[in-house]
């Protein structure tokens, strides 16, 4: 494993490697681009090509349908990187586009509002470039949802994923321009838009929250009409919840939410968006740690000897 990795990415990449092993069945395992070190949370290039990264056909034919519209999705991540946060996007939410009206329950549950009637459409990796949508920067939101609404009007959803990666810090320019303040204009999302934005610890959900009330504001019918943001991230993962609430608390209106996978799966099951056969999947993959608790300590053990004997 990387030496920069934080222990919490280090106790996800033992779970995927176990998973390899256990669930599909997989002795063979990968290479770290750049580094092109040996990684057991990723998968040999051969069980790459036959779509193993993926819990479902949904989500395989999801990744495949973005991935033929351009620029935004990292193939050999995608495919590879059993720990990549964009193959836990199209996994984790693929397949509710069967289930037009049961998802929009299921957000409604999460976002903890009763007007939503049926998703209209979702975009994977979604970007404002070359669109009207378009803040000024290469702002991307891991799913963008469009429902509609009961009274007939249009919601917009944007939701973040995390697994065990880290939010970005990036700055751009265009955070300061004119089309970041035009979205506060006349209509409180953020208590200061600007700070929010400087924060290193808020900055990426306060780009990819502005860039769906961008979308908001062009296709909604109203111009009083707020976006909302889902951020659903691991239960064990603190210091991403932190950072999420951190956001949640610079907002005015509630119109953001922040869910661990463990609650997501156990509502998509209980609104009847997702089967229970995927969320059981889903949880092993992803959220029951104990699966790999022994795999675990073994790794650990292994490295606190390795650290022992370079010091000796």
């Amino acid at each position: 494993m990387p030496e920069s990795d934080s222990k919490f990415m280090r106790r996800v990449r033992a779970h995927q490697a176990w998973y390899r092993v256990h669930v599909l069945g997989r002795e063979m395992f990968g290479r770290l681009t750049g580094s092109g070190s040996l990684c057991g949370s990723v998968l040999a290039d051969a069980d790459a090509c036959e779509g193993l990264n993926f819990t479902s056909s949904d989500a395989l034919a999801s990744y495949e349908e973005r991935r033929a519209k351009g620029w935004g999705v990292d193939p050999v991540r995608c495919t590879s990187y059993m720990t990549s946060s964009q193959t836990l996007t199209f996994n984790m939410l693929s397949d509710l586009q069967r289930h037009p009206d049961a998802a929009a329950r299921l957000f409604g549950r999460l976002l903890g509002r009763s007007d939503l009637l049926t998703v209209e459409s979702v975009d994977f990796e979604f970007s404002g470039v070359q669109s009207p949508y378009w803040l000024g920067d290469r702002t991307f939101i891991d799913a963008l949802f469009r429902f509609r609404r009961q009274d007939g009007g249009l919601q917009v959803v944007a939701v973040e994923t995390k697994l065990a990666d880290r939010f970005s810090t990036r700055r751009t320019d265009a955070m300061g321009g004119l089309s970041y303040q035009r979205l506060s204009d006349g209509l409180q999302i953020w208590r200061d838009l600007a700070a929010s934005l400087e924060s290193n610890v808020t900055r990426q959900l306060t780009r990819c929250h502005a860039l769906a009330q961008s979308v908001q504001l062009l296709d909604g019918a109203a111009a009083d009409e707020s976006a909302s943001l889902l951020v659903l991230l691991h239960p064990k993962d603190v210091s991403g919840r932190s950072q999420a609430e951190k956001y949640l608390a610079g907002l005015v209106e509630g119109e953001a939410a922040a869910v661990t996978w463990d609650v997501y799966l156990s509502d998509a099951e209980a609104t009847g968006a997702l089967p229970r056969s995927l969320t059981d999947a889903l949880g092993v993959r992803y959220v029951d740690l104990s699966l790999s608790e022994e795999a675990w300590v073994a790794v650990e053990d292994s490295r606190r000897r390795r650290a022992v004997e370079v010091t000796a």
